[in-house]
């Protein structure tokens, strides 16, 4: 890796784990396409599910008392079960058609969550919901490194309050990145990002970093900005799905 490749890395980090501490969710979205453009789809995926579980790992002591862990329990069963088959075609197929598929998937889910909550309708928050939103997040999260998105519409759609929607998401990332990084890598050991232990040590620092600065940011947005932020993102994530795919798809 490059010297302005990886400062440019390293910047993406603070933002994204930035973000993840503002708005709950956001760190993939921010850097999961330049990681997948520059190590590559697999390792690259990898790399985000092993930085994204450290920064909720790190936001998580923050946001304790606000954890629903009902619903938690109702998304993570099904994402775990979502994220085998992700982590299967992640490791199996052409990526470019994948992300294409999966982004397209999602802006139609944001699409149809903002015409219907525009017209005043709403989606009851059961466990069956929560169960089949957990497993297209946890699906997505294993195939593309990118799950929020898909709980972005679930959370828009049932009124989830943003505070605990935010704190929610921290035990439902670390698990789902855990399990998606060592399935991944149990099925195919060289989608290991390969770096060397100072480059690793910075990594670290910049997630540090972004964190730190997020819980400074954090107690000075409001709830309807920060869901604002989060809409925004899981529309831009989707969208870079897309069109990367695109490009791969025609590039390969």
């Amino acid at each position: 890796m490059s010297v302005s490749i990886l400062l440019l890395s390293l910047l993406l980090l603070i933002v994204g784990a930035m973000a993840q501490r503002i708005a709950g969710l956001g760190f993939a979205m921010v850097v999961s396409p330049f990681l997948v453009l520059v190590i590559g789809p697999h390792q690259g995926i990898v790399l985000v599910n092993l930085c994204g579980v450290f920064s909720s790992l790190l936001i998580i002591h923050h946001v304790w008392k606000d954890i629903r862990w009902r619903p938690f329990i109702w998304l993570i069963i099904p994402a775990l079960i979502g994220s085998l088959p992700g982590s299967f075609l992640a490791n199996a197929m052409p990526a470019g058609p994948l992300s294409v598929i999966v982004g397209a998937m999602v802006l139609i889910a944001l699409g149809v969550t903002a015409i219907l909550t525009r017209k005043g309708h709403s989606l009851k928050d059961t466990g069956p919901h929560r169960g089949v939103a957990g497993l297209f997040a946890g699906f997505t999260n294993s195939l593309s490194g990118v799950g929020g998105p898909v709980l972005t519409a679930y959370a828009e759609l049932t009124r989830w309050p943003q505070r605990d929607f935010a704190a929610t998401l921290q035990p439902f990332f670390i698990i789902t990145g855990s399990f998606s990084a060592a399935t991944k890598v149990i099925s195919d050991p060289t989608t290991m990002p390969v770096f060397d232990w100072w480059q690793w040590l910075l990594l670290a620092a910049a997630i540090v970093i972004g964190v730190q600065v997020g819980n400074k940011l954090a107690p000075k947005v409001h709830d309807k900005l920060a869901r604002r932020l989060v809409l925004i993102m899981a529309v831009v994530g989707a969208v870079t799905a897309v069109v990367k795919g695109v490009v791969d798809t025609i590039g390969g």
